[in-house]
C-alpha cells in the first residue's frame, strides 16, 4: 500500500478529471460515505457512483432531498480507469465489489479517516488521516484544493457527512467547525436542520425500541466511570449514542440481525486519549469473532459479520476490553 498526501491525491484527480471514474464506499453506505462519493463525483466529467450492496435510510433520504435518488448505481463499468474508495480503508469493507477491485486494471485510491487497516490486500494508494472527523471533511479540502465549485447541493452532501460522523460535535476539531461554518453559508441552511430533518423521519416504534434498549441495559460503575451495555433490538449504533447522552462514559451494544450480527461501541470524548484506547482497532480485531469486518474512530466504532450466534460473545469481549481501559484510568 502506498500512502499519499492531499496534494498528491489532487494531482491524480486532475490527471483523471476527464477519464472514466468509479466512486464507491463501504457496505451499507451511510451519509458520510455516500455523501462524500456523490460530492466528489461532481468534479469529474464521466463518473459513476456505485454501492457494494445498499445504503442506509438516512443516506437515501439525503439523496432524495437533493433529487439525487437515482445517482447511486448497483454495478460499476468494467472499463473504469480510476476507482476511488471513500470512507473505507480495506478491501473487506467493500462486499460484493471485492472481485471487481481485485480484477480491475484501474488505478485504485482509498480515501478515509479511520485508523489504518493492516489488511488492505491489494496494490492501491491511500490517503488516511484521522485528524479529520469524517471523509466528507477530507473531500471538502480536496475540492477546495482542486479549485472546484462548491454548489449548494455539494455543501449539503458534505454537511451531512460531517454532522453524521461528529458524535454530537464531540468528534470535532477547530477545522471541523470552520468547515461547517463555510458550508452552512453556501448551503443557506441552519445546522439544526440536519438533526431535525432526519430525527423527524424516524418512526415512533424505533424511538421506543431504542429507549427500551437503553433502560433495559446493564449499567456498571468501573472506577470513576459508567459503562452501559447489552443487546439492542434494532440499531446498536443509535442505542450506544443515546446511552452517552444519559451521561455514560462508555457504551457497547449489539444486535442479532436476520443475516448478520452488528456491534457498536462509544466512548465519551476525550476518554480515548486519556485512557489510550482505540475502539476502531478493538472492533477490527473482534469482528473476526463474527466472521466479518470492523473498524472506526478511537471513540466510536462498529463491527458486523454473518456469525449471528457469536454476537453475545463478541459484544462481551468488547465490553471486557473497554472495562480494562476504564479500570486503568481509575
Amino acid at each position: 500500500m502506498q500512502s499519499i498526501g492531499l496534494k498528491e491525491l489532487c494531482d491524480v484527480l486532475r490527471e483523471y478529471k476527464n477519464s472514466k471514474v468509479v466512486l464507491t464506499f463501504h457496505t451499507i453506505g451511510d451519509r458520510d460515505g455516500v455523501g462524500s462519493a456523490v460530492a466528489l463525483s461532481k468534479y469529474f466529467t464521466n463518473a459513476t457512483v456505485v454501492t457494494p450492496d445498499f445504503i442506509t435510510n438516512n443516506a437515501r433520504k439525503m439523496l432524495t432531498y437533493l433529487n439525487y435518488a437515482d445517482v447511486v448505481k448497483s454495478r460499476p463499468p468494467e472499463d473504469a480507469e480510476l476507482v476511488l474508495v471513500l470512507d473505507a480503508n480495506n478491501l473487506f469493507a467493500l462486499g460484493k465489489l471485492q472481485p471487481f477491485l481485485s480484477q480491475s486494471k484501474a488505478r485504485v485510491i482509498f480515501i478515509d479517516h479511520h485508523a489504518p487497516h493492516n489488511e488492505l490486500t491489494m496494490n492501491a494508494a491511500m490517503l488516511n488521516d484521522e485528524s479529520y472527523n469524517s471523509t466528507a471533511s477530507i473531500v471538502y479540502e480536496v475540492l477546495k484544493e482542486l479549485g472546484a465549485g462548491i454548489t449548494r447541493e455539494i455543501a449539503i452532501l458534505l454537511l451531512n457527512g460531517i454532522s453524521a460522523d461528529s458524535a454530537d460535535m464531540q468528534n470535532s476539531s477547530p477545522q471541523t467547525f470552520s468547515q461547517i461554518s463555510e458550508l452552512l453559508k453556501i448551503s443557506k441552511t441552519e445546522f439544526s436542520f440536519f438533526s431535525d430533518y432526519f430525527h423527524s423521519s424516524i418512526p415512533a416504534s424505533s424511538k421506543l425500541q431504542v429507549i427500551h434498549d437503553v433502560f433495559g441495559a446493564k449499567v456498571e460503575a468501573v472506577g470513576n466511570y459508567i459503562i452501559i451495555y447489552g443487546r439492542a433490538g434494532e440499531h446498536a449504533n443509535v442505542t450506544a449514542d443515546n446511552a452517552l447522552k444519559l451521561d455514560a462514559d462508555a457504551a457497547v451494544f449489539w444486535v442479532f440481525g436476520k443475516t448478520e450480527a452488528s456491534i457498536s461501541a462509544r466512548l465519551r470524548s476525550p476518554l480515548d486519549k486519556k485512557l489510550k484506547i482505540h475502539l476502531g482497532l478493538i472492533m477490527e480485531d473482534v469482528a473476526k469473532m463474527v466472521g466479518g469486518n470492523g473498524g472506526g474512530h478511537a471513540a466510536a466504532a462498529g463491527a458486523y459479520g454473518p456469525k449471528i450466534g457469536a454476537a453475545d460473545i463478541a459484544g462481551m469481549e468488547v465490553v471486557r476490553r473497554v472495562k480494562e481501559a476504564l479500570e486503568r484510568g481509575g
